[in-house]
């Protein structure tokens, strides 16, 4: 019955998602009956592959890209896996069982996820033992006496998966907070980031990408004395990144989609990928 009520779900974001759609990456009329892939997947990806989508549609006329709200990793896997989408956007990596389901996963980008706080918070760095009490609760206040506001995510979020697994003591502070529900738990990346965003004296997780391609106010504060940015995930002085990819079953993938991988690696497709924080894999 899950199995039912999840095809209805995508079947009814991505079926009104024709002409004039919001989820369409271009509002330029194309031709009569073009080829649509449809997108769908982790709110992490979903402003670069807009982005990439607008770019490529423009030459490739024929096709048209359908980008729909999140469906989150999860949902992305099993869309995929259903055949209710062509592609599926993803922020972490496929699971053991999960690559047995005949998918496969084809990353694209990394970019560095960051601790970021509102416009209006006079810090620019923080030490991996203040963000712990911070997500603890046992640091309430900035330097200047203003009150922190933590803005969460679930424990299976992927950014916090990295902090937990990055931050030696962040995983148990977490958990506390999250037993003890202290904080507002954002359930998908655009409303946590429209909260960050908004929120005078709120800390919350994101990354460069998020903030370039959603336009957020929000500082990225350095991580004990080091800020976060492409060079520093690629030489590993940074320690917090994610990988993003694209899903899709190899049996019937359709042409369209296969050229928008391609372009995704173009000289055009990696300018915008780094115009926007993000580093291009080969």
């Amino acid at each position: 019955m899950k199995h039912f009520y999840f095809l209805l779900t995508v079947i009814f974001i991505v079926g009104g998602l024709g002409s004039g759609s919001p989820g369409r990456a271009a509002d330029t009329p194309g031709p009569t009956n073009p080829e649509a892939v449809i997108a769908a997947g982790s709110g992490v990806n979903l402003g670069i592959t807009r982005l990439l989508a607008k770019a490529f549609e423009k030459e490739n006329q024929t096709i048209t890209m359908d980008i729909p709200g999140s469906i989150g990793t999860k949902g992305a896997i099993k869309a995929v896996t259903d055949g209710a989408i062509t592609l599926g956007l993803i922020s972490r990596p496929l699971k053991e069982e999960e690559k047995n389901l005949g998918i496969v996963e084809h990353p694209y980008a990394r970019v560095a996820i960051i601790v970021g706080a509102h416009s209006n918070v006079r810090e620019d760095t923080i030490t991996t033992q203040e963000l712990i009490e911070i997500f603890k609760g046992t640091r309430t206040t900035w330097k200047d006496g203003n009150p922190i506001i933590v803005q969460a995510r679930e424990k299976s979020d992927s950014g916090f998966l990295v902090l937990q697994a990055a931050i030696p003591g962040f995983k148990e502070a977490y958990a506390e907070s999250h037993e003890a529900k202290r904080w507002t738990l954002y359930f998908n990346d655009q409303d946590a980031n429209r909260a960050l965003s908004n929120t005078p004296y709120a800390i919350g997780v994101t990354d460069l990408g998020m903030v370039a391609t959603e336009q957020l106010k929000v500082k990225a504060l350095k991580l004990d004395g080091i800020a976060p940015d492409k060079e520093r995930v690629m030489n590993g002085t940074y320690p917090l990144s994610r990988t993003l990819s694209f899903i899709y079953r190899p049996e019937g993938f359709p042409d369209g989609a296969k050229r928008f991988l391609d372009f995704v690696t173009t000289e055009a497709g990696k300018k915008i990928l780094q115009e926007n924080g993000y580093l291009p894999l080969p």
